[in-house]
């Protein structure tokens, strides 16, 4: 599967109803309780979208937007306009290696964190370090294409945060489209069910 590092159209994303799956398996003891194993560290989000009737021409970026990755073949850009925000306060950064880190997204409940790593961040990422107890805006070389982000200055004792915007890397569910075109004054085309799924990088 190949990458294309286009967004999927934005005006038809914001109609997508979605989220994360988790990979559970689960299986019950013979006095009732519930087993429940989790298959995957991280969820993959699943998306559905109806393009209703609208211009022509949003049709057509639709249509050779499908042609162009090769229906499921390749793999694109999705905005999740639920969730497509980073801040310095539901971010941090991972060590990989080095200098090396990952920019990841945090969800917090009560004492628990769930750590999202982000692999399709926008242009435009800023880098936050804690150094001390306080807070100044580093200098980092931010990879969009893998989310992966290379420090100067790196010491040890240092954290880091991170603000920007951020994509879902997905790609279409079913190798065929199904569309219909309908009558009426003009000749309109409509997609019912695009379905889109997360793939893991």
């Amino acid at each position: 599967m190949a990458f294309f590092e286009e967004l999927f159209p934005a005006k038809i994303s914001r109609d997508a109803e979605g989220g994360p799956r988790f990979i559970t398996s689960k299986a019950y003891a013979t006095a009732g309780q519930r087993i429940t194993n989790r298959e995957a560290t991280y969820p993959l989000h699943e998306y559905s979208i109806a393009h209703p009737p609208r211009t022509q021409e949003d049709f057509e970026a639709l249509r050779a937007f499908f042609y162009v990755v090769g229906g499921d073949a390749d793999a694109f850009r999705f905005k999740d306009w639920s969730d497509f925000v980073a801040t310095r306060q539901n971010t941090n950064l991972t060590l990989i290696a080095g200098a090396v880190f990952q920019l990841n997204r945090l969800y917090t409940f009560g004492a628990r964190t769930f750590v999202r790593p982000i692999y399709k961040p926008m242009a435009g990422v800023v880098v936050w370090r804690n150094r001390a107890g306080a807070w100044s805006q580093a200098t980092a070389a931010v990879d969009t294409t893998t989310g992966k982000a290379t420090v100067t200055g790196h010491a040890g004792g240092d954290t880091y945060a991170w603000e920007g915007m951020f994509h879902v890397p997905v790609a279409f569910k079913d190798p065929a489209a199904m569309w219909k075109v309908l009558g009426g004054p003009k000749l309109i085309t409509e997609w019912a069910g695009i379905q889109l799924e997360e793939v893991r990088l």
